[in-house]
């Protein structure tokens, strides 16, 4: 699978101004690729999702603090176990799991039935560093394969695909970037009026200084697929 990339910086965003200094951002990004790389490479192999753009999630959602956050949502890519369950057994039966998938979940001990029913996923699950980052990654591939995942010339909707990943995917945000009918960060963002928590999670990614100007820059020989 061709692996699918985002250009950054968006010159019109600005990262908030807590988000930290760029040499901050940089490092925390180094660390993250140094302590989880090879599972993020596995990850945007079979998902197609690039390196740079799961590494700059991990750190926008977690830090890379691989038990930051609280209940079921919990782990470096700070989803919610409680939905794991339906959405992979989506990903068996549409036949979107690869061979690799498939092994490495089976490694956790999650083998799926005929029926695409496997072993109930749990919070403690989401503390598995290698598996969370799987889970996160095919996620992030079913929302690239939606119907606004991609523009007309296969660019990745990476904007939208922020705003249905943190919002939810049928949250009147999401709806309102669909509606934007926009690949653009920034039109995106502006579509957003009120919901300043997705608008800075935008700013973070996409903006001078955001993760993944940093990721594609100063990083861009670190982080490899």
């Amino acid at each position: 699978m061709a692996t699918l990339t985002v250009s950054a910086p968006v010159v019109t965003l600005k990262a908030p101004t807590t988000w930290g200094s760029r040499s901050a951002i940089q490092g925390q990004l180094a660390t993250i690729w140094k302590n989880y790389g090879k599972y993020i490479q596995f990850a945007s192999r079979e998902s197609g999702i690039d390196p740079k753009i799961l590494t700059a999630f991990i750190a926008i959602e977690s830090g890379g603090k691989y038990n930051a956050g609280s209940g079921n949502t919990i782990g470096l890519m700070q989803y919610n176990a409680s939905y794991v369950n339906s959405q992979l057994k989506n990903e068996f039966l549409s036949n979107r799991l690869s061979e690799n998938e498939k092994a490495k979940l089976s490694a956790y001990g999650f083998n799926f039935d005929a029926k695409g029913n496997t072993k109930q996923y749990t919070a403690s699950d989401n503390l598995k560093p290698e598996l969370n980052i799987l889970i996160g990654s095919i996620l992030l591939g079913q929302l690239a394969d939606q119907p606004w995942g991609k523009d007309a010339n296969g660019n990745l909707n990476l904007a939208t695909m922020i705003v249905s990943y943190n919002s939810g995917m049928y949250s009147s945000s999401t709806k309102k970037a669909i509606a934007s009918k926009s690949t653009s960060p920034k039109v995106v963002h502006d579509a957003l009026a009120g919901n300043t928590t997705t608008q800075s999670y935008l700013r973070k990614m996409f903006a001078p200084s955001g993760a993944l100007d940093i990721a594609s820059n100063e990083l861009v020989n670190t982080i490899v697929a």
